[in-house]
């Protein structure tokens, strides 16, 4: 058996894809939860007035803004883990590590939050938190590219204009990153609500998986 048949071999059968299903839940729900352990007030003695406070609150927007951001955005992309799974009916060696490198990278989101929370105003925390951000797109895509390339390990339904329109939206969702990183490059505020932008791409209508919906239905 040579390297390359042991990398591609199938696990064996009975082994399904719960188990990296269920880390994947679990990896996502702990990076979510961390992300606010960051909102901290600045250490003072106590406040004399209502207004001091609100004041501190107000101090803490860019803070708060980007812990949003944050968990949207790892709350997006646990969706789209959770549909493109949903093509999946087995998993290979190769298809696991996929999963375990965008995990990885899942993971990476608190500390690249934090760092961009803590210096919002330099350009090095937007390009490493645009990065971090690419990172997960691009093993998503790998992901829906190799499941594609090995339809043993796909349900039928995994159309190809399915997977064109995964990766569709995946490469439309890699752009604001990379316009955030330029335009922090001049700006960080706009640069950072540029990110709220990737919520109404996220629930912009699938046409691959409407037309796979549209046929089911009418074959039905």
């Amino acid at each position: 058996m040579t390297f390359f048949s042991f990398w591609n071999n199938p696990v064996p059968e009975g082994f399904g894809k719960s188990r990296i299903e269920a880390l994947a839940d679990g990896i996502f729900s702990v990076a979510m939860t961390l992300l606010v352990l960051e909102i901290k007030l600045p250490p003072a003695e106590s406040l004399p007035s209502h207004g001091d406070l609100v004041h501190r609150l107000l101090a803490l927007e860019s803070t708060l803004t980007i812990y949003v951001i944050s968990f949207l955005l790892l709350g997006m992309f646990w969706i789209s883990h959770h549909y493109q799974f949903h093509f999946v009916q087995r998993t290979d060696r190769a298809l696991l590590w996929f999963n375990l490198l965008l995990l990885l990278c899942a993971t990476t989101i608190p500390f690249s939050t934090a760092l961009l929370g803590q210096h919002a105003d330099l350009w090095l925390p937007f390009l490493i938190y645009s990065v971090n951000l690419l990172l997960l797109i691009f093993f998503l895509y790998l992901h829906i590219d190799y499941l594609a390339r090995h339809p043993e390990l796909a349900s039928p339904s995994l159309t190809p204009a399915v997977v064109r329109s995964f990766k569709a939206r995946q490469l439309l969702f890699a752009m604001v990153p990379v316009l955030s990183a330029v335009v922090a490059f001049y700006s960080s505020r706009p640069a950072l609500y540029l990110y709220l932008l990737l919520a109404p791409l996220h629930f912009l209508p699938s046409s691959g998986v409407q037309k796979r919906r549209a046929e089911e239905d009418k074959s039905s």
